[in-house]
């Protein structure tokens, strides 16, 4: 007979369970979804609050059964950002203990149905808290579990700080181990493209464009110091930290660093600069950040306070319209849908009070763009991304250039919607 101790643990579980809800299918989601590392932060765990993380693991129904999901526990550093390892950016708090800003990362997708009282109770270890997700009809739900020996297998990311070789599960992608603002190859994983191009991108570029009265200069990646230095591996997330520095006409614009984050299908890099006032005897100072596609013309180009109807790329027209398509601090995202079952977004941010200019940036040999050397395939066939300008010398800030891409983001002709849902994350619950 169960024990009265057994009998207590399972009053308390039903206490706490209720008979699923079967108002949606949880396989599906949107693409935006699909690709969303869900965060919860330590404020929102207050059971965990100041303890070790190391006891604790994250688990989902699958198969009618509670098993291991991906997870991980990452401090975050002085700068508000992840916290590397051997990095030179302090970590705010101690190492390993879950505070406030702290944040636990998982899969959206990862997420499964409500579990069961029989389910939980044949659980190893102690259930401290139930999360939910409860969008669109659907109810999603992760378990943290105390004491629990059993560690997910899978890993979605992986960044090789030897050969500078980023393996996701969607992707790869190979940066100098000099400069990770450098790429050599990005392959999207059984992608099939166009005879001229088996993969999507060329690169990525980026273009510090100066002057001071009638003297020109212009920096490209190869020529901004950028020094990897340490790396955090997780099953879920990759973030490499590296140095950064900016000087151009013989003046030190910027000083700080980079904390790269890849996920299976997305690449951020947030940057963090101090701007001297030294700046200021600049004329003028521009920065373009921008992806250069290899041969996708018939692609469809958008941005957040363009026209409702895409600019379709490797066209003439394009030079007439593409001025049209804009964007601001406010609405800082551009994508592009190329037709092959392949979207990509590049959303803009910074912290609150740095408020430089933000235009978008188009390009395209079609519409009579020179080349945008260096690269490494012939030709410009679309190129997009945003631009700064009006940097506020004197201060700091954190100015974060971020990829997303997979399949049908656009949802036919919709990219709203997903640029709706990569700026608002889903809202965890916490049980």
């Amino acid at each position: 007979m169960p024990t009265i101790a057994k009998k207590l643990r399972l009053a308390f579980l039903c206490s706490i369970i209720s008979a699923p809800l079967l108002a949606g299918d949880i396989n599906q989601m949107s693409p935006a979804r699909e690709l969303e590392v869900t965060v919860v932060t330590g404020k929102e765990l207050p059971k965990l609050l100041n303890k070790a993380s190391e006891p604790y693991s994250l688990m989902a129904v699958s198969d009618g059964q509670l098993l291991p999901i991906p997870f991980q526990f990452d401090d975050v550093s002085l700068k508000g950002l992840v916290h590397v390892p051997n990095g030179k950016v302090p970590v705010k708090g101690k190492v390993g203990i879950i505070e406030e800003n702290d944040q636990l990362a998982f899969m959206y997708k990862d997420m499964g149905t409500k579990a069961n009282p029989e389910q939980l109770a044949a659980m190893e270890g102690t259930l401290i808290s139930e999360l939910e997700i409860n969008e669109d009809g659907t109810q999603r739900y992760a378990y943290i579990v105390e004491g629990n020996t059993q560690r997910s297998k899978k890993v979605y990311t992986y960044y090789d700080f030897e050969t500078g070789l980023v393996e996701t599960e969607y992707f790869s992608l190979q940066v100098s181990t000099d400069n990770i603002l450098v790429w050599s190859d990005w392959k999207i994983k059984g992608f099939n493209g166009v005879e001229t191009a088996t993969n999507i991108l060329d690169t990525m570029k980026v273009r510090v464009k100066a002057r001071m009265g009638f003297i020109k200069a212009t920096l490209h990646n190869s020529l901004i110091p950028v020094h990897t230095y340490a790396v955090k591996n997780g099953p879920v997330r990759s973030i490499v930290e590296a140095d950064a520095s900016l000087s151009i006409l013989g003046i030190d614009l910027a000083s700080g660093g980079v904390t790269v984050t890849y996920t299976a299908q997305t690449i951020e890099y947030p940057l963090f600069f101090l701007f001297p006032k030294a700046g200021e005897v600049l004329s003028s100072l521009i920065l373009n950040v921008t992806l250069d596609f290899i041969d996708f013309d018939g692609s469809r180009y958008r941005t957040a306070l363009g026209p409702k109807e895409p600019l379709i790329t490797g066209t003439k027209e394009s030079e007439d319209i593409r001025d049209q398509y804009k964007v601001d601090l406010d609405h800082p995202w551009e994508t592009i849908s190329t037709g092959k079952n392949w979207d990509m977004f590049f959303f803009f941010e910074r912290n609150n009070g740095f408020d430089p200019t933000l235009n978008a940036v188009y390009f395209d040999e079609k519409a009579g763009d020179k080349a945008n050397k260096p690269e490494r395939y012939k030709g410009s066939h679309s190129e997009f991304g945003p631009s700064l300008s009006d940097l506020p010398f004197g201060s700091e800030g954190i100015l974060g250039f971020n990829l997303y891409f997979g399949p049908d983001l656009w949802q036919g002709n919709n990219p709203e919607k997903a640029a709706d849902q990569i700026t608002n994350p889903a809202i965890v619950i916490v049980h």
